[in-house]
């Protein structure tokens, strides 16, 4: 093979919905990050099978002004597109803070980042991308690196204090797969132990889930009174809403396989930090604005705390609340693959597989 074709390649030379956007790319992936709109990725495209692992909103939805932050439960969705977002300092909501008030999911996802090339060789290429929120004291950095021969994305992320007070937050990958990997030709593998559904208001009619119940991972008690094994996608045509947290997932890491596409996704991640892997199950069943059912969608989002409601007392009360000292800085590393040629994973490792 020519040398040129090995090489990763990394373009600022692209606009998004007049944002600026970054392509990396070798001859496995192609990943598009867009840093004027929280550094989300929004291409995760594995280019064996020329399949985008990702979620893209079936919907109109407009990139954010230059000082969105979120107040009310619809910002976020309103500017949401799909794709891989990091929020920051809160993962579902609300939360009051002094002289002011947070909802859904925070603010990284929703500011400009700054963006920077800071490796570009024959190895690997690397992009920096860095903010600062606007409502907490908080610098936040990542670090995107793909490397010349694999099928995988190395991210480093660390979060600094600024301040001078000791402050809470949650941090969470929201990372949000859609067709055609998610399907009922696909099977989801983590190492999780007993896992929850959070109780359902009297609103929620969609939820093919009990409410309120612990239950072990893979099986879940379903409001027919059968049996949901967790580890398979209902039928595209479904009407399903249900949020589950998933717990123990000692090893920190999930797979997505369809054995239809030889095609899979996984992520790898620290669970002694993010200690809930959050499972938002929007198959069709979303009846609210903006999706009125429009995505079948399966979010798989590492989280530092549970649940989502209640947001801060429930997180206090079950000890998953972190805090940042003045000036501490806490850093993290995670892992993103596609692979092809397994039916099920039973691993993974530094982002290889291990078919079980």
């Amino acid at each position: 093979m020519p040398y040129w074709a090995e090489r990763p390649t990394l373009s600022t030379a692209f606009e998004y919905r007049g944002m600026d956007t970054v392509i990396l790319e070798n001859r496995h992936l192609r990943v598009m990050v867009v840093p004027g709109k929280g550094g989300d990725i929004l291409e995760f495209r594995d280019k064996r099978t020329d399949v985008d692992a990702l979620y893209h909103a079936d919907y109109e939805w407009d990139p954010p002004g230059e000082r969105v932050i979120p107040s009310t439960p619809m910002t976020w969705n309103e500017h949401y597109p799909g794709g891989w977002q990091v929020n920051l300092p809160v993962a579902g909501g609300p939360m009051s803070i002094s002289g002011n008030r947070y909802d859904h999911h925070g603010e990284s996802a929703l500011l400009p980042w700054d963006a920077t090339v800071t490796r570009n060789d024959d190895d690997a290429v690397a992009l920096e991308l860095t903010a600062r929120l606007r409502r907490y004291p908080f610098t936040v950095t990542r670090k995107l690196t793909l490397p010349a021969g694999d099928s995988r994305l190395d991210i480093d992320e660390s979060v600094t204090n600024e301040g001078e007070y000791e402050l809470e937050y949650v941090w969470q990958h929201h990372v949000a797969l859609g067709r055609p990997l998610v399907g009922p030709e696909a099977r989801l593998d983590v190492p999780a132990g007993e896992s929850y559904v959070d109780d359902y208001g009297p609103d929620h009619s969609t939820n093919r889930l009990t409410g309120d119940q612990h239950f072990p991972w893979p099986t879940a008690e379903g409001v027919d009174g059968e049996d949901v094994d967790l580890t398979q996608f209902p039928p595209t045509d479904s009407e399903i809403h249900d949020q589950a947290y998933l717990l123990g997932v000692g090893d920190g890491w999930y797979a997505v396989t369809n054995t239809a596409l030889d095609l899979g996704f996984a992520l790898s991640y620290p669970a002694d930090h993010f200690e809930a892997l959050w499972y938002w199950q929007a198959f069709g069943g979303v009846d609210e604005s903006p999706f009125w059912g429009r995505n079948y969608t399966a979010g798989l989002e590492p989280t530092t705390a549970y649940p989502g409601h209640s947001y801060p007392d429930a997180q206090r009360e079950n000890g998953t609340m972190k805090t940042l000292n003045p000036g501490e800085t806490v850093s993290v590393h995670l892992t993103a693959s596609t692979y092809g040629g397994r039916e099920r994973v039973s691993g993974v490792e530094d982002g290889t597989v291990v078919e079980q």
